[in-house]
């Protein structure tokens, strides 16, 4: 290893357990390149935002009632699996805190939602494309609690369950609703002008607690969401990003948002930069950041996140987080491709 990825592994390690378990996509959450067979793309990044108030349905912004903070850890790891296919997986560790502003706080630590998927190369070269299908599942956790990591179901304050000092009664209502779900997203990019790229894609998704099930009492909803990227390398190792995520309800039961006598119909805005270090053609130093610019019915939030990267692959530097130092992607053919040189 040289003396620069050393220097840059021993910083990042302190600094992310720095955060503690530090949340929201900051993984790579859409992209148009897929790797092939023998490279890997993997991440570890941490997080933390802390919330006081929501967009109620109005859009206007009152008051939590009392202030949220979130840390969360997440690995993030996509492998090259077929000539045109690759495989993620994320996992992550989420703390969450919700301090009332009468007193009280309520808690809770562990796994968050699993996150699984594969990736299917629609078209290589300068404008790539792709077909991603995923599936999301609580790795622990409980159904009550609301709202939950994985989106949330429409927040409304005046929903939540009071405060108890009872050891007998889980009290964390900020965890995770149980829910699973399946999606399906289309992804594409190219290059930009002199030293910069851009990917764009759209993606459904429906989240549930009881699959395809109608009842008045069950717990489902359908989503659609876009995302964006503009990258320009304003040197060789600098890469700085602007995204965009964004996600719209088009449908919901009765009762997914737990309450039967009104409609939480949740829809949001993100937007946020990101910094990439290139220490070299197989790592990266990572920061960035979300904010909620304009929401439905969700928190509102700023969330900051720091990490490193490693990755093998054969892809160019605008081929975003997962291209090396390259100015060209190799041949899509020949079976697994080693990476290329450092310029």
């Amino acid at each position: 290893m040289s003396l620069r990825r050393t220097v840059a592994a021993a910083v990042l390690a302190g600094a992310t357990l720095t955060l503690a378990s530090p949340s929201h996509a900051a993984y790579p959450s859409g992209t148009p390149w897929v790797l092939k067979p023998g490279e890997f793309y993997s991440e570890l990044t941490g997080s933390v935002y802390a919330a006081n108030s929501f967009y109620n349905d109005e859009r206007g912004r009152p008051s939590l009632g009392g202030k949220l903070d979130e840390r969360t850890l997440v690995s993030y790891n996509e492998m090259g699996w077929k000539s045109r296919a690759a495989v993620w997986l994320a996992v992550p560790i989420v703390n969450r805190g919700f301090t009332r502003f009468t007193g009280g706080t309520s808690t809770a630590t562990g796994l968050g939602d699993l996150d699984l998927g594969v990736r299917f190369r629609l078209k290589s070269g300068t404008t790539p494309a792709s077909l991603s299908f995923g599936w999301t599942a609580p790795l622990g956790g409980n159904r009550k609690l609301f709202p939950g990591i994985d989106g949330d179901g429409g927040t409304d304050p005046g929903v939540y369950p009071p405060f108890s000092e009872s050891n007998a009664s889980d009290t964390s209502i900020y965890f995770n609703q149980g829910l699973q779900s399946l999606r399906v997203g289309v992804d594409f990019g190219g290059r930009a002008w002199k030293h910069a790229f851009w990917n764009a894609g759209g993606e459904w998704r429906y989240r549930f607690l009881e699959f395809l099930n109608t009842d008045k009492s069950s717990h489902n909803a359908r989503f659609i969401s876009g995302n964006a990227q503009l990258g320009w390398w304003a040197n060789h190792s600098l890469l700085v990003s602007g995204l965009f995520a964004g996600e719209w309800l088009t449908s919901q039961s009765e009762n997914y948002d737990r309450n039967l006598a009104f409609d939480r119909d949740p829809m949001r805005l993100l937007v946020g930069p990101r910094v990439t270090w290139r220490v070299d053609d197989r790592m990266d130093v990572i920061a960035g950041s979300w904010h909620v610019a304009r929401g439905q019915n969700v928190l509102h939030y700023d969330q900051y996140y720091f990490g490193i990267a490693w990755r093998q692959s054969s892809l160019s530097r605008y081929a975003g987080a997962y291209g090396g130092t390259a100015e060209k992607s190799a041949p899509a053919s020949g079976g697994a491709a080693a990476s290329p040189k450092s310029k």
